[in-house]
């Protein structure tokens, strides 16, 4: 199977806009390399076959459509009650509370939980990330909405740990 350029850029857009500097897929004869951690060197690609390569070139953006990078200010988060713990996302993604839109949440308020159970999942390029709590305790408060982007480090839930 081999990848468009309209899958190539969309894949390219992610990573820049997650922040990644390497990521590397192959499949059959398809090999995508990409790392910008080597800033200042041309990228190449090459196939690893003799099949016909199609090559897609985008216009150069004006100065008009770049993007000035601007820091954004850093959100904290406080717990909705004192000894509360978080349960953080790991990775900008969407957060689902179910595996399924069908399927019951993995857990309520209320909930008990151990620290490897599954609490959620973040999704990230069609990747399932199983987020699992981190403590032994009871689901306090769910903050993130079911389908809702997040952000690495933005607290998905609070966990009242056990005594």
């Amino acid at each position: 199977m081999l990848l468009s350029a309209r899958e190539i850029v969309e894949i390219l857009r992610t990573l820049d806009e997650l922040g990644y500097q390497r990521f590397r897929y192959e499949q059959n004869d398809v090999r995508l390399e990409v790392d910008t951690s080597t800033a200042g060197e041309p990228a190449t690609a090459s196939p690893t076959s003799q099949a016909p390569v199609n090559t897609v070139s985008e216009p150069a953006s004006t100065p008009k459509e770049q993007e000035t990078p601007t820091t954004a200010p850093r959100t904290t988060f406080s717990p909705p009650k004192k000894g509360l713990i978080s349960v953080d996302s790991p990775m900008t993604g969407t957060f689902y509370r179910a595996p399924s839109p069908d399927a019951s949440p993995f857990v309520e308020v209320g909930s008990k939980v151990e620290d490897h159970d599954t609490v959620c999942l973040v999704d990230v390029m069609k990747l399932f990330n199983s987020i699992s709590a981190g403590t032994k305790g009871t689901i306090a408060d769910i903050c993130a909405e079911n389908g809702a982007q997040v952000e690495a480090g933005q607290p998905l839930m609070w966990i009242e740990p056990d005594a």
